[in-house]
């Protein structure tokens, strides 16, 4: 079958990061292909540089042969080429008639639109199921819809090739359902669709063949039930499985607790306008105790810690020690002795170790801050070489340490973290999950959100699996490393969905 997008040693840095390196990628003519990875693996920077949106550092793209590498975005769409967005972009003043016929103007004059382009604007709402609001503002529309109708503009374009950016987000089961299906007839009609999308199901249901991207580069290219199958993409989902014995002899498992309860979280919702990320989620954590919060990108997981945390709006019911949270405000928070290392750690870059301590003892008695950084500093010895350096001059490990000692200035009896491993080498994650374990040992109880769920469950006492914003399996660290539906939640095969 013939090449249509041809992407050859493609490499894209910005300034010391490199977000994708080597990358080379054919998607076949009339195929569905699917680009998935975890979080930061680059997928959408891969995106962003076939739809030109990024000039590459290194690389060639080429579509129909034609090298594309530095073509500007109107040049790509008059070729044949568009792309969703994974937050919709749509004209929300704008009808959804005219928000396709905006659209058109890349195959036709702009402005000038004859009767012909009328009612092919006509049909392709149709197509996609929006006749009934053709008329109703973009605004307007729950999430189901807006997202065909970002299909429909992409559609607009004619085009050989479409590129979707993560299409399901936020969506339930029956507008999945139709996402699916309209799917399969934009292939059947002889599109070619290069999809990046979270939800496995989704994936292994529609892709004809997968390329697995991770720290920037091509880990691993196959039909899904190859990929299903592969140890190096269920390392990079799960965590490697040798290290869950290692790490445990190294650093020992955290603290069981004292079983009395500390956080109780019951039947909590979130919504980002009609998008329900969170549903009616329940979870515990008891005093002293370490609890991992796993799943895929995009199950929800960072959004029940900010819901926690009073960083999202959220309904159902959130009690610390005993007392409801669901309307404090968060600075309340941080003195009833709960914090949050958020994901991507979030410092004050142009502030040193030291200074960014302090901001983290905000609220403490003055006299206990110089207490308070010694042993900050004792925890994480490196930081201590580090005090006068600005926050982003560290590696991103010494950040991740920063982050978590900023935290735990405020002498928390609940820590909260975000993502700790992301973006961090082996070994560095490995230091991560160690200096954890000594938080935790010395009384702090910790809720973890983490992708790398072998590591997480190597050193937690107990885990949650989340998968489209629900819990589908919990139990003992090892209760949930067996559990069919942990591989379900990230690969697709099925359990999680039950």
């Amino acid at each position: 079958m013939n090449a249509l997008l041809e992407l050859s040693g493609v490499t894209k840095r910005f300034g010391g990061l490199t977000a994708l390196e080597d990358v080379s990628l054919t998607v076949a003519q009339g195929t569905i292909h699917a680009v998935i990875g975890p979080n930061g693996s680059g997928k959408t920077t891969l995106f962003n540089i076939i739809s030109g949106i990024y000039t590459p550092t290194g690389g060639e793209v080429r579509f129909e042969s034609a090298v594309v590498t530095s073509k500007p975005l109107h040049q790509l769409a008059a070729m044949g080429l568009a792309r969703t967005f994974q937050n919709t972009r749509l004209f929300g003043s704008m009808t959804v008639r005219q928000n396709v016929l905006a659209a058109r103007h890349g195959r036709a004059h702009p402005w000038r639109f004859d009767q012909e382009n009328a009612r092919r604007v006509d049909e392709i709402i149709a197509f996609v199921g929006l006749a009934d609001v053709a008329d109703a503002n973009a605004a307007s529309l729950p999430q189901g819809q807006r997202r065909l109708l970002e299909i429909a503009k992409a559609l607009a374009l004619e085009p050989r090739l479409v590129l979707l950016d993560e299409p399901h987000g936020g969506l339930n089961h029956a507008e999945t359902a139709r996402l699916i299906e309209v799917i399969r007839q934009m292939h059947a009609r002889g599109m070619t669709i290069l999809l990046i999308e979270h939800e496995m199901e989704v994936v292994m249901t529609l892709a004809d063949r997968i390329t697995v991207l991770n720290f920037g580069k091509v880990l691993a290219e196959g039909a899904p039930a190859e990929i299903q199958r592969n140890d190096a993409v269920i390392e990079a989902y799960l965590g490697r499985a040798d290290r869950e014995a290692e790490l445990h002899e190294q650093v020992g498992r955290a603290s069981e607790g004292t079983g009395a309860p500390l956080l109780e979280v019951s039947d909590l919702v979130v919504r980002y306008g009609d998008i329900e990320a969170v549903r009616q989620v329940s979870l515990k954590v008891g005093v002293g105790e370490f609890v991992a919060l796993l799943g895929n990108n995009g199950a929800g997981k960072s959004s029940t810690l900010k819901a926690i945390a009073r960083l999202a709006q959220a309904s159902g019911s959130v009690r610390f020690t005993g007392q409801e949270l669901i309307r404090e405000p968060t600075e309340r928070l941080v003195g009833m002795g709960l914090a949050l290392v958020p994901e991507r750690r979030r410092l004050f870059g142009g502030l040193t170790v030291i200074e960014n301590l302090k901001i983290g003892a905000y609220g403490r008695p003055h006299g206990e801050l110089a207490g308070l950084i010694e042993e900050m500093l004792e925890l994480f010895p490196n930081l201590k070489r580090l005090s006068a350096s600005l926050a982003f001059s560290l590696s991103g490990g010494e950040q991740q340490m920063l982050a978590i000692a900023r935290a735990l200035m405020s002498r928390p009896r609940l820590l909260l973290l975000d993502e700790p491993s992301l973006g961090l080498a082996p070994l560095l994650v490995e230091q991560v999950f160690g200096k954890l374990v000594e938080i935790n040992r010395q009384g702090t109880a910790i809720l973890l959100v983490e992708q790398n769920a072998r590591m997480a469950l190597a050193v937690a006492h107990r885990g949650y699996v989340l998968s489209s914003g629900r819990i589908v399996a919990e139990g003992s660290a090892a209760e949930v490393a067996r559990d069919p539906r942990l591989m379900g939640a990230y690969l697709g095969h099925g359990e999680a969905a039950e």
